[in-house]
């Protein structure tokens, strides 16, 4: 197989990153998807920086098997912790979700604002991030603990949802105009967020991650040529009882076949 048609390879520590996979079939449909979510382990959130490291290399090495041309890291705490590690040991490129969203965020207009799990708020990985960009940007990063399990839960367009988000951004500063969704779960809860804070722009970490890899495809990477529609594999590490209707949602598209593996 030649290098332009293997597969990329994305890893998250669950479902979330389902929704970095939707962006990447909306801009690249006919690249083929190796898509790993290690449900068994969720949530990366409340572990160490050593436990995410970790995981992180084992899910780049089992996904390794299928001969990527590129990782992506769709999970923002793996991508605050294990991404450098991931990058010393992988024979591809990898890629995390922080680097596209927070070049996004320092092209913004006053301070912006990052929400996200504990474990990436905690790393400093998004203000350090925007700085290289921004040196004298304003970042105001706020933990959201409750919205992974919110997302999970189908609760998407509920006022108790609406009610959590809005006691979450509360804590920024009127003078934000911009977030970035830093934990790829939230974009799923949108219409919550809008309407807990009306008028902010939303910076999606999947849709500018799918916009990175596009131009790294136009380089020496290559783009897929086989046949307009590349596959999507998708492997877990638990499969849930409900792991279809949840998957599906974050995927925006009917989840089929799902194969469980261990890391």
């Amino acid at each position: 197989m030649s290098r332009n048609d293997r597969p990329i390879g994305v890893f998250d520590s669950g479902i979330g990153g389902l929704t970095v996979v939707h962006a990447l079939r909306q801009r690249l449909p006919q690249e083929e998807i190796v898509y790993l979510g290690d449900t068994a382990r969720v949530p990366y959130g409340t572990k160490s920086h050593h436990t995410i490291e970790r995981y992180t290399l084992q899910a780049g090495e089992a996904l390794q098997a299928f001969d990527p041309k590129l990782l992506v890291i769709a999970c923002n705490t793996a991508s605050a912790h294990g991404l450098p590690a991931l990058q010393a040991a992988s024979p591809c490129p990898v890629v995390g979700v922080i680097a596209p969203g927070a070049e996004a965020a320092s092209k913004e207009v006053g301070p912006v604002g990052v929400i996200g799990t504990l474990a990436t708020v905690q790393s400093g990985a998004y203000e350090q991030a925007i700085r290289r960009h921004k040196p004298d940007a304003a970042v105001h990063s706020v933990a959201c603990p409750l919205l992974v399990a919110l997302a999970e839960e189908g609760w998407l367009d509920d006022p108790l949802t609406e009610s959590v988000c809005r006691r979450y951004l509360n804590a920024l500063p009127f003078e934000v105009k911009a977030v970035v969704l830093g934990c790829t779960h939230y974009p799923v809860l949108k219409a919550s967020l809008d309407r807990a804070r009306p008028g902010t722009r939303w910076i999606d970490s999947g849709e500018v991650t799918a916009q990175a890899v596009e131009r790294l495809l136009k380089g020496s990477l290559g783009f897929r040529t086989a046949s307009p529609r590349g596959s999507l594999k998708v492997l877990l590490t638990d499969a849930s009882s409900r792991l279809q209707e949840v998957g599906s949602r974050f995927l925006g598209e009917p989840l089929a076949h799902v194969e469980v593996v261990d890391l």
